[in-house]
């Protein structure tokens, strides 16, 4: 197995095994996800997984209140870092993201709070209305996989909901 496979198979492991289907209790970690969805749309799911290092690196670890803090400079740097996906539109959701969270975390507590306990609705359709009236670059698409992949709903409901093709 070549080392690209091995760390491939790592971070498979790390969505299938540590993330996929579970309640996510750590603020950074919800918004990590939430993140990856949104900079996997339109692309394979593999290459995010190829490239989260190098995402933790360029985006302080997701630190919430850090990316929060990323003005005009730090955007155009990680449009120049090759290491990680440089879309414009998904960098720029990614930081205003991080804003509306911190003002989420100081009405309700903790971004985990807000998004297991105060969100409004337990189905798929009113939960993404919320979803993206609250935050950027938030389709249909994103929204489902992110609740689902934090257990916010069933992957029974979410299934309900798979694109056909």
């Amino acid at each position: 197995m070549s080392r690209l496979q091995s760390l491939a198979n790592k971070f498979d492991d790390w969505y299938s095994n540590d993330i996929w289907g579970k309640r996510i209790y750590s603020d950074d970690a919800l918004f990590e996800v939430m993140s990856l969805q949104v900079f996997q749309a339109g692309l394979t799911w593999q290459m995010i997984l190829n490239k989260r290092d190098a995402f933790r690196s360029a985006i302080s670890g997701w630190s919430i209140q850090a990316v929060a803090g990323f003005g005009p400079s730090e955007i155009e740097l990680l449009r120049n870092d090759s290491t990680i996906i440089r879309n414009r539109l998904k960098i720029q959701s990614t930081v205003e993201n991080a804003r509306a969270i911190l003002v989420l975390q100081k009405s309700h507590g903790s971004f985990c709070n807000w998004f297991y306990n105060v969100l409004e609705g337990t189905a798929y359709p009113e939960l993404r209305k919320s979803l993206q009236t609250t935050f950027k670059f938030m389709g249909p698409e994103i929204s489902r996989m992110w609740l689902m992949a934090s257990r916010r709903i069933a992957l029974q409901e979410g299934d309900q909901y798979r694109p056909r093709t």
